[in-house]
């Protein structure tokens, strides 16, 4: 004789609103006053202004590779970011490629507005629209810095 046993669960299902995807990312775009490491330029303190809805974060700056749509925020003298990774292969990959150390830094992506040179011939930005930035292998700002925090984790019942 077979005995069966029985096992019920209750079970809950809800949409996670607030969804953590791959991680977090978050890094310093810009450090205002700190020069550029492979150029002679600097960026003015408050020289920067981005669209309302933000700007898109992509790998290496291509097109073809966007992660992200990000809203920068100004920090003391920094231009930082800090976002959501979406899960989607294209957050998945930034995440992974970040913990993995293949990229270690973000890349600025601007329009100067209003530019001029220093008496030691170093390139001012005063104003500037920043367009985009790049998850990057090698930043030229030194300060420009990208962690990824956090992950999903995902349970199968």
């Amino acid at each position: 004789m077979v005995q069966v046993t029985e096992l019920r669960c209750a079970i809950e299902y809800r949409a996670d609103d607030e969804r953590r995807g791959p991680g977090r990312l978050r890094g310093v775009l810009l450090t205002y006053g700190e020069p550029r490491a492979d150029r002679r330029e600097v960026f003015r303190a408050g020289a920067l202004e981005w669209p309302d809805d933000g700007i898109v974060l992509r790998r290496q700056h291509s097109r073809f590779e966007p992660v992200a749509r990000v809203l920068p925020e100004v920090r003391g003298a920094q231009v930082v970011l800090d976002v959501a990774l979406p899960d989607t292969r294209a957050g998945r990959d930034a995440a992974a490629e970040v913990r993995g150390g293949l990229f270690r830094g973000l890349s600025v992506e601007f329009n100067a507005q209003d530019e001029g040179r220093t008496a030691g011939g170093l390139r001012e930005i005063r104003r500037a629209l920043l367009v985009g930035a790049g998850l990057v292998d090698s930043p030229a700002y030194t300060g420009s810095t990208v962690e990824v925090r956090g992950r999903r984790r995902r349970i199968w019942l």
